[in-house]
């Protein structure tokens, strides 16, 4: 069954946009580490912006990038053959409304090469519903197909332990979002770093 995303893809790639903006103008942050960031920045503006009930996941997470050479992004790390995360392995994203939306994804391929994986992959939207994930990573066979795993003891540790910096930043984030529709007077006069930067996010060519 083919689903419609939560998200239209103009509203999703603008809250990557600006959380990506935000976090480039900075200085400090490391915006292909920040997995973190992008799943709490996001699920804010969700809730401020659009009412919805987001909620911040934090866990194992592996997705099929390249059918043909087979190709799966695995976020977490196998133990005694089971797929775990912990504070050295782990990917966050924002679940909703039975979705997974991840706005970290459009730079997956980026941060794959500055680990050293040099995948061809493009800036794509990742929303998937929850309800199409696989059970095991063998059951990843086609494009796009994924598996998730929660740790919400992660996730509460990872949140607790953020600065007043990232706080900061975050609010900076749900304050000068605006949805695609509508006329941004912050984004355009105010905060000009950010309006620049939103020009340099890579932009979004399709969809997992």
């Amino acid at each position: 069954m083919i689903r419609q995303p939560l998200l239209p893809l103009p509203d999703y790639q603008r809250i990557y946009q600006v959380i990506y903006s935000a976090l480039e103008s900075s200085k400090i942050a490391v915006t292909h580490r920040s997995c973190i960031f992008f799943a709490v920045a996001g699920a804010s503006i969700l809730r401020e912006h659009y009412h919805l009930s987001a909620t911040i996941s934090v866990g194992s997470m592996a997705l099929m990038v390249d059918e043909q050479q087979s190709n799966v992004v695995v976020y977490g790390r196998s133990e005694n053959g089971y797929f775990v995360s912990d504070e050295k392995a782990f990917h966050a994203w924002v679940e909703c409304d039975g979705w997974l939306i991840d706005f970290m994804a459009p730079i997956m391929g980026v941060a794959l090469r500055k680990d050293g994986i040099d995948w061809s992959i493009s800036p794509r939207m990742l929303q998937k519903h929850l309800d199409d994930s696989k059970s095991s990573l063998g059951e990843i066979r086609h494009l796009g197909e994924f598996i998730v795993g929660h740790n919400e003891t992660l996730a509460e540790s990872l949140i607790d332990n953020q600065s007043s910096r990232f706080f900061q930043l975050l609010n900076t984030c749900v304050t000068l979002y605006s949805k695609p529709q509508e006329q941004s007077e912050a984004l355009a006069h105010s905060y000009s770093p950010v309006t620049k930067l939103m020009r340099d996010a890579p932009s979004i060519d399709g969809i997992w």
